[in-house]
């Protein structure tokens, strides 16, 4: 395996991460202006997941930063970067098939 290797893979794998934050921000906004009942749904679904959370037993020590690093918008975050990740992998895959069939 060569560093040229290395390096293209981790800068594939760089630019899936960057463009799939960036398209789960498009896809959160977009809803907002599209359907803004279903994003107050996921909103509120967020909440019941930190609620969820956050009453799990978990120990002071952690308890603490689980109730300040999570909320309802970076669960939501979370799921529309966790969709554009699977979007991007369905292109990339049938663009590469496309264009490099197996023979």
């Amino acid at each position: 395996m060569g560093i040229g290797l290395i390096l293209g893979r981790t800068a594939n794998a760089t630019a899936t991460i960057f463009l799939s934050f960036i398209l789960s921000y498009v896809m959160l906004i977009g809803l907002g202006l599209i359907w803004p009942e279903g994003l107050n749904g996921l909103i509120l679904f967020a909440e019941r997941v930190e609620d969820w959370i956050e009453s799990s037993y978990v120990p002071v020590r952690y308890g603490v930063w689980v109730r300040l690093l999570i909320e309802e918008g970076a669960i939501l975050l979370l799921f529309f970067t966790l969709i554009a990740r699977i979007l991007i992998a369905l292109v990339a895959s049938s663009f590469m098939a496309a264009v490099n069939p197996k023979r």
